[in-house]
């Protein structure tokens, strides 16, 4: 098995056992915060469902086979756009339910001078959801340690994503204690902020990974060749395709006829081109095919056509 094939297979797996800690949470969430009637519970719900779409993107872009050699990172099919639209409806209107209730108890408790509030939190439950967020939590720092050693993008996003909202998940344990404590008016405060929240925490995502569902050229070919041509043996750089984002991560894929007292060295030629691309445009994945000088032709240029042309179809 190749290094490639391994780090993607271990990045499935891992992401595989974030998504089901989450979808473990995002359930038992839901089921306690209905069953408590905390709004505190179900707002944090919401954050959870958001890692979860995180990680399924992620997943989706790992183990979908039309997209082999790094296409990944450039192209989600239609099903990822339409995920994205029910979850973000799903989201504003869950939202609002949330942020009216939780105004109409501030609301009631005010006019009626009375600080009772429905929410009833055992130990039992702020026992549960403590251990269930130090589980993600550690989950999230060894998945972020293996997307660092395996240079998997998509590992990587998903990891980031939770450990930024990993301070939230705190705070919920610590107004769940508050709770416990007969502060019951933390409760409608704390659903308030984390709703809110659950807003920048989805356009974070979105941010990350809208871009990935788009197909734009990401360097001008004129670019790549120029870069190429210098490698010692190349003599020509033709049907050039890019996507993706320069900076966080490109797919190139190439033709380079290269001399023939060079062809024996066809993989030296190889890794000293995607050098020279790597040190210019930083993470990059590429697919190189190498031919002999005198095979350009065969691709029927005529000569006034420059080299680097895109012949993308």
């Amino acid at each position: 098995m190749s290094k490639e094939a391994d780090s993607r297979r271990i990045s499935y797996r891992l992401l595989v056992t974030i998504l089901w800690a989450n979808l473990l949470v995002l359930v038992i969430e839901v089921g306690a915060g209905w069953a408590s009637q905390s709004l505190l519970l179900l707002a944090d719900s919401l954050h959870t469902l958001i890692d979860s779409f995180s990680t399924l993107l992620s997943l989706v872009a790992i183990a979908s086979p039309q997209r082999p050699l790094g296409r990944e990172i450039w192209g989600h099919g239609r099903g990822e756009v339409a995920g994205t639209l029910i979850l973000t409806a799903f989201l504003g209107f869950t939202g609002f339910s949330l942020v009216w209730v939780a105004l109409r108890q501030l609301y009631q408790a005010l006019q009626q001078g009375s600080q009772s509030f429905p929410v009833q939190i055992d130990l039992p439950v702020l026992q549960l959801m403590a251990v269930l967020v130090l589980l993600s939590l550690t989950l999230a720092l060894y998945g972020s340690h293996h997307a660092r050693s395996l240079h998997s993008l998509a590992l990587g996003l998903t990891t980031q994503h939770s450990l930024q909202d990993g301070w939230l998940s705190l705070v919920m344990v610590a107004g769940l204690a508050a709770i416990w404590q007969q502060q019951a008016w933390v409760d409608p405060m704390l659903a308030l902020v984390f709703t809110g929240l659950a807003v920048r925490s989805l356009w974070r995502v979105l941010n990350a990974q809208l871009p990935m569902l788009l197909r734009p050229t990401a360097i001008a070919p004129e670019a790549i060749a120029q870069t190429v041509a210098q490698v010692e043996g190349v003599t020509r750089c033709v049907r050039i395709r890019s996507r993706g984002m320069v900076g966080r991560q490109v797919w190139i894929q190439l033709h380079l006829a290269v001399h023939p007292e060079f062809i024996d060295m066809a993989d030296q030629v190889e890794e000293r081109a995607e050098a020279a691309l790597r040190q210019r445009y930083g993470p990059l994945r590429t697919q190189i095919w190498i031919e002999p000088a005198q095979a350009a032709d065969a691709y029927g240029l005529p000569s006034n056509i420059p080299d680097g042309a895109d012949w993308s179809d």
